[in-house]
């Protein structure tokens, strides 16, 4: 999964994964977005503070976190992907699941100034604010990440979510390029957001596993107990999507590693001050 426009999501939407199933439980095949519960019990962690946004880390969630501010990509020739204004990238340290495709990573940007210059981000900021209204979600008006080259398969435990000053919407999915086995590996919590006064939108990327799921793409990976598996031919079909999203829809938020809470405690944190 590489950086690609929102043209290519949308193309790939259509010619590969046409006919995925509805994002959440498939029956209704749409849901209005729920207030996430908040857990009490959550142990708060270290406080960090990188320009002008905080974040509490949960305990056992990470140890720490690093950030970098990214310059500003504006250049007429570059990709229109890569097209993005000056922005803080977060990265968690000591993070409980390693070795995955993605990264722990919590990104910052000024959101006015990123529609302007991405198609990708200015539909993605478009349906964030739409989620907020109540409006029925499904896999098709999910917020899409305007730096990936793949689409998303699959919408599961989507959630309306708020953080200090901003609200958005969390999930756990999986992007691909083709009609791709959901495994372990590639498997994230997704959350998108947009601040009250609509200056930042943020957005979330933290690798999960569901016990599920094999921990791989391959189609030999072992399927555990209670998984899905693949149909005759080893190419994930509808019914194939819509049993992996009922069964991921049916386990607790504790059930993942690390669990939901914690990274909804997390993500509730968040705190974007204007400079």
């Amino acid at each position: 999964m590489k950086p690609s426009t929102f043209v290519n999501f949308a193309l790939l939407l259509l010619l590969t994964a046409c006919n995925l199933p509805e994002a959440g439980s498939p029956v209704p095949q749409t849901t209005s977005p729920t207030l996430a519960p908040t857990n009490t019990a959550v142990s708060a962690g270290p406080a960090t503070t990188f320009n002008n946004v905080n974040i509490t880390i949960p305990a056992g969630l990470g140890t720490d976190a690093v950030s970098q501010t990214v310059p500003a990509v504006t250049d007429p020739n570059a990709a229109t992907w890569d097209m993005a204004p000056t922005h803080l990238e977060v990265t968690l340290t000591g993070y409980p699941v390693q070795g995955k495709f993605h990264q722990p990573k919590i990104y910052v940007y000024p959101a006015n100034e990123y529609a302007q210059i991405n198609i990708g981000a200015a539909e993605s900021l478009e349906r964030v604010r739409n989620a907020a209204t109540g409006a029925p979600l499904s896999v098709v008006n999910m917020p899409g990440i305007p730096f990936f080259n793949a689409a998303q398969v699959f919408a599961a435990q989507i959630q309306a979510l708020t953080f200090q000053n901003g609200s958005g919407l969390r999930l756990v999915t999986e992007y691909a390029q083709y009609p791709a086995p959901i495994n372990n590996y590639e498997l994230f919590y997704h959350f998108q957001g947009l601040t009250n006064d609509g200056s930042y939108y943020v957005i979330a990327i933290l690798p999960v596993t569901a016990p599920i799921l094999a921990e791989t793409e391959r189609p030999d990976a072992a399927i555990p107990a209670g998984g899905v598996p693949l149909p005759a031919g080893a190419v994930p079909d509808e019914a194939y999507y819509t049993a992996i999203t009922e069964r991921l829809n049916a386990l607790s938020p504790e059930s993942f590693n690390p669990s939901l809470t914690l990274l909804d405690s997390m993500i509730r944190s968040i705190l974007v001050a204007n400079p």
